[in-house]
Parts: structure tokens; C-alpha cells; sequence
């Protein structure tokens, strides 16, 4: 058996096992010979298994079995009805007859149905009982699998196959996840499990004891647990955006009493710009981690002292943050393009004056052109970027060029968007009119966070920082006593987060 480990977001280091053959083919003999009343292994050599309950989950479960090559027996209270509904292969009979013929047994009904297992509680002791249950709301206490532990204290009970639905196991796993996460407080019951779903097709993850079973339960039941801190960053920084130019653009105007009909364009002109500023601060948002983790490797001395829970936090969600930058930024084009004229964009384009003061635009000017060339480039390689983190694209890269990819062209990306951001009002930086308001203008104030993230990268490149933290990140630490030798490879090592340069 051999075990490749995972860690997960909470810090956990799971494993996912993988169960090698001993050796033996399995030629034909007296022990691959089908025992059905007992529940061992028929011809082909797998071992029967039952599933308890004939709705779609079960009907889904027992197709994928078949399929996998395993004898199925599908216990129900009326097997005479529900027989049509299941695959060929798999054999519909009472439940008290499906139990007898298979040590292991999937639950496929709800909690609340549990108790009508009772007057089968002699013939399920001994066996193995599979939960795959999941509940309709996050709870707190006792799990599905607990309770059903507790009411049939003379069978195992492993938590498992919940996380999977009945169109994927119904569909061959085309297109979803296969990671099974089972957990049971007998270890032996728990790979036996594990071996089945990886006979299956899924990748089985070993949670440890039947206590986790609230946390597998609630997997489903969570909507995008790795988003929430990126989608309230991003929500945050829209929102602030979004009131600052209303403000400068809407509220001033109108009570200065100038341009009284500027609430008109709120909908795409207004909202445009709160999607431009959220777009280059996203991106900003996406590198401040790692050079503020350089800064703190630096003033620590090592790599192996943990960063402080804000920084860990926000370093996992860099990855959800650029997928919002990319959102953002088409929002911002398509926006764009939609009210792409002189009346919004006079100063990129070439104005020629009548006697009579009648303003005619010609062509784009060049400010005008460079403005859309560093804006197309940086949607462009944007999308390069969001493209790269889809897990099969990243799987195909080695890691050299996924750091090459996701650090040196997202710096690519966030100088092209200040480039093109700074054209725009590059004529008018310094105009008495844009401060009439009281506050910067909004391409002003989106070229301070990059300025400041981009010295402070500078500030790490130079070769009396850089090497220093170089140094730090293959294993050098300031204050290590001299007489310390190296750690050995297979000693436990504290792992400190991702980390991007």
C-alpha cells in the first residue's frame, strides 16, 4: 500500500492511498470461487456489494459499480416495483436478503430514515455500512454517520462517497472531481473502503477518524468556501470605487450645479470606471502577498517561521483574486467598447476647430492609440494568465513555467495596465480642473497603489535584498547556531505557505 499526501487549505495533511496488488493474479481456485450467500467474491474476483434504498442515488451508485466490475445487490422494501429502474447487472431483492449476500453496504437513504433499519439490526451486525448521506442545511454536533454508529453499535460505519453526486457517478466522473473522502474510527474497515472507490474510479482521501464525518458532511453544503475572502475583497474594492466616482462624477456636480444630467450615465460610464479601478487594484491585490512575505522572510531570517494568519489567508486566495481581476477587466473592456466615441473619450481622439467654434474629431490620436494597445495587450496576457490556473493547464506545465507564467508575465501584465492607465490622462495630469472636486481624479489614484507595489518589487530585485532572500528560500536561516547540522531530508519539516516572487 502506498500513500501520496495532500494538504489542504486548513492545514491538514491528508493522504490518498493507493492499494497495490500483492503479487498474486488471482487464477482461478477455490477462493475466487462466488460464495453469494456469504458475501465474498464471485468469478471476477470482486467482492459483492449491497446498497440499502432504490432512489436515484442508489440507481446511480450501482450502475458505476457494475461497471467497475463488481456483483451488486440492491436491497428496497418493494423490489417487485423498483426492479426496472436499475441496470442490468444489478439484482433488486428484499433488504434483509441483500444484507446477507454482501459484507459491504451502502446506506443510500436519509437520516430520518435510519430507524426503518431497525428490525434489520441482527443481520447488519459484522457488516460494514457505507454513509452516504448529507444533510439539507449546515448543522452543528453529531454527524449523519455518528448517529447511524450509535444506533447499529455492532456494524462499522464509514463515512464516504458523499461529496460525489448521482449525475457524476451516472455520467463516468467526466468532467468532476474524484476525490472520495472517507473517514471511520476502525482502520481496517476505513481501506477496505478506500480500495473500493479507488476500484471505482474516484481517488480515495483518508480523513482519519468517524469524528470528521461534520466536516465531509458539510463539504457540500458549502458554496465556494475558497472564494469568500476574494469575492469580499473584490465586492469591497468595486463598492469603494463605484461611490468615489459617483461622488466626483454625480453628487459634486450636482449640488456645484454643473452638469446636472451626469446621473444618466451611472449605468455604463459610471460603472465602467468603478470597474477600471478594480481591475488594476485586483491585480495589485495579487502581488502584495508575496513581496510582503519577501519583507517578512527578510526581517525573520528564515522561511521556516509561519506568516501571520492575514497574510496566509489572503497568499491562498491570490489564484481567486487574479480569476476576479480577469472578470473585471472584461467587464471593463466590453463597457468600454460599448460607448467607444468622442463624446466620452475626446482627448484620445484628433480635434480640428471651425471659425464658428464647431469642434470636429478625426482620427485616434497617438495617446489614444497607445492607450487601447497597452489596454488589449494587458486583457490579452490577463487571459493567458486565467487560462494557466484551469487545474489540467497547470498539470501540463512543469513548474518553471508556471512561476514563468503566474510571477514574471503577471508583472508583465500589471506594468502594461499602468502604462495604459497613465496614457490615458497622461495631457492632463497635472490640470487645476481635475482637483475641483477636492480628490484625485480616478486614473490618479489608481496608479498610487501599483507605484508603491512596483518600488517595493524594485527594492527586492536589488542584488543586496534579492540574494538575501534567496539565500532564505533555499534553506539559509541568520540566526541558526553553527554547531546545528542541516535537517535530513526525511525528518517533518514545517511548511510555510506558497509563495510567489
Amino acid at each position: 500500500m502506498t500513500a501520496n499526501y495532500k494538504t489542504f487549505g486548513n492545514g491538514l495533511q491528508l493522504s490518498t492511498v493507493s492499494v497495490e496488488d500483492s503479487g498474486d493474479s488471482r487464477e482461478s481456485g477455490p477462493e475466487t470461487v462466488a460464495i453469494l450467500r456469504s458475501g465474498e467474491y464471485r468469478e471476477s474476483g470482486r467482492e459483492t456489494v449491497a446498497i440499502l434504498g432504490s432512489g436515484d442515488y442508489s440507481r446511480s451508485l450501482a450502475g458505476r459499480l457494475v461497471r467497475s466490475g463488481f456483483p451488486v445487490v440492491v436491497g428496497s422494501r418493494d423490489p417487485d416495483r423498483n426492479r426496472r429502474f436499475f441496470t442490468q447487472g444489478a439484482e433488486v431483492t428484499t433488504r434483509r436478503e441483500a444484507l446477507s449476500r454482501a459484507r459491504l453496504v451502502f446506506l443510500a437513504v436519509h437520516r430520518e430514515n435510519y430507524a426503518d433499519l431497525q428490525p434489520d439490526r441482527e443481520v447488519m451486525a459484522g457488516k460494514i455500512l457505507i454513509d452516504v448521506s448529507n444533510n439539507t442545511e449546515l448543522q452543528e454536533g453529531e454527524s449523519n454517520a455518528e448517529y447511524l454508529a450509535g444506533m447499529f453499535p455492532a456494524s462499522t460505519v464509514v463515512k464516504g462517497f458523499n461529496v460525489v453526486s448521482a449525475w457524476a457517478l451516472s455520467s463516468g466522473l467526466l468532467g468532476g472531481s474524484k476525490e472520495i473522502f472517507v473517514c471511520s474510527d476502525d482502520d481496517k474497515a476505513r481501506k477496505t473502503v478506500m480500495q473500493l472507490a479507488q476500484d471505482m474510479g474516484f481517488a480515495p482521501v483518508d480523513y482519519g477518524s468517524l469524528r470528521a464525518a461534520r466536516e465531509i458532511e458539510a463539504i457540500p453544503l458549502r458554496l465556494l468556501p475558497s472564494w469568500h475572502l476574494a469575492l469580499k475583497m473584490f465586492v469591497g474594492v468595486f463598492v469603494i470605487f463605484l461611490l468615489y466616482c459617483l461622488y466626483r462624477i454625480v453628487i459634486f456636480r450636482a449640488i456645484k450645479g454643473t452638469l446636472t444630467n451626469q446621473a444618466s450615465h451611472i449605468p455604463v460610464s459610471v460603472v465602467n470606471m468603478a470597474f477600471a479601478g478594480t481591475a488594476i487594484t485586483l491585480l495589485c491585490l495579487v502581488y502584495v502577498p508575496g513581496v510582503f512575505a519577501a519583507f517578512a522572510q527578510l526581517y525573520n531570517g528564515t522561511k521556516y517561521k509561519r506568516f501571520p494568519d492575514w497574510l496566509d489567508k489572503w497568499m491562498l486566495v491570490r489564484k481567486q483574486l487574479g480569476l476576479l481581476t480577469l472578470l473585471a477587466s472584461i467587464v471593463h473592456a466590453f463597457l468600454s467598447f460599448m460607448i467607444w466615441s468622442p463624446s466620452y473619450y475626446s482627448r484620445l481622439f484628433e480635434q480640428t476647430v471651425t471659425p464658428d467654434g464647431v469642434v470636429h474629431y478625426g482620427r485616434i490620436r497617438w495617446s489614444g492609440e497607445t492607450f487601447l494597445l497597452f489596454g488589449a495587450l494587458s486583457l490579452f496576457l490577463m487571459a493567458i494568465l486565467g487560462v494557466s490556473s484551469i487545474p489540467s493547464v497547470t498539470n501540463a506545465m512543469n513548474w518553471r513555467e508556471f512561476n514563468f507564467v503566474q510571477s514574471k508575465l503577471g508583472w508583465v501584465v500589471l506594468l502594461f495596465a499602468v502604462v495604459h492607465n497613465l496614457v490615458y490622462g497622461v495631457e492632463v495630469f497635472a490640470l487645476p480642473a481635475l482637483f475641483s472636486s477636492y480628490t484625485l481624479a480616478l486614473f490618479q489614484l489608481t496608479l498610487v497603489l501599483p507605484a508603491i507595489l512596483i518600488l517595493l518589487k524594485v527594492v527586492t530585485l536589488l542584488p543586496c535584498v534579492g540574494s538575501r532572500v534567496d539565500r532564505i528560500r533555499r534553506g539559509w536561516e541568520r540566526n541558526k547556531p553553527a554547531n546545528v547540522t542541516a535537517v535530513m531530508s526525511d525528518e517533518p519539516q514545517e511548511e510555510t505557505s506558497l509563495m510567489s516572487a
